[in-house]
């Protein structure tokens, strides 16, 4: 939980501003991961800099708070993602925005859809909220308890 709000204050010392946060949720490993369940949020940052240079600052963030990348799927000590940039679409080998398992993700879909859900995914022309609803991911995700 804390690594939760050291991710916040790390990421605002790099100059951005967290303008709003969803809730907190537990969420079972996804995908087979160990390290038993997470907890996940969405965070509406004010953009400045490019994306670029934003994905490399929250990269810095995570090894900051202990992350070290051996595997895909594996136990973290923090995992921030670019899920969005505004209505940008980035498709480049180091980056790629919108995230392409948002619509696979009920932990992502249903923390953003706090935020946005009557948004569309700048790809897909679709509501998040519609894209929750068409998930089919049956990982559970609960409202975290403090």
């Amino acid at each position: 939980m804390r690594t939760f709000y050291d991710a916040v204050a790390r990421i605002e010392e790099h100059g951005y501003v967290v303008l709003r946060t969803s809730s907190l949720y537990d969420t079972e490993p996804w995908g087979g991961a160990e390290g038993g369940s997470f907890i996940n949020a969405v965070y509406e940052i004010e953009r400045h800099n490019n994306a670029l240079q934003f994905m490399q600052d929250i990269l810095s963030v995570e090894a900051d708070l202990g992350r070290r990348r051996s595997k895909t799927i594996a136990a973290r000590s923090c995992d921030l993602d670019l899920l969005l940039w505004a209505n940008e679409v980035i498709d480049t080998p180091t980056l790629c925005v919108p995230h392409p398992r948002i619509p696979e993700r009920k932990f992502v879909l249903i923390p953003l859809c706090e935020l946005i859900a009557d948004c569309l995914h700048p790809v897909l022309k679709t509501t998040f909220a519609e894209l929750l609803l068409a998930c089919d991911d049956l990982t559970p995700v609960r409202a975290h308890q403090a």
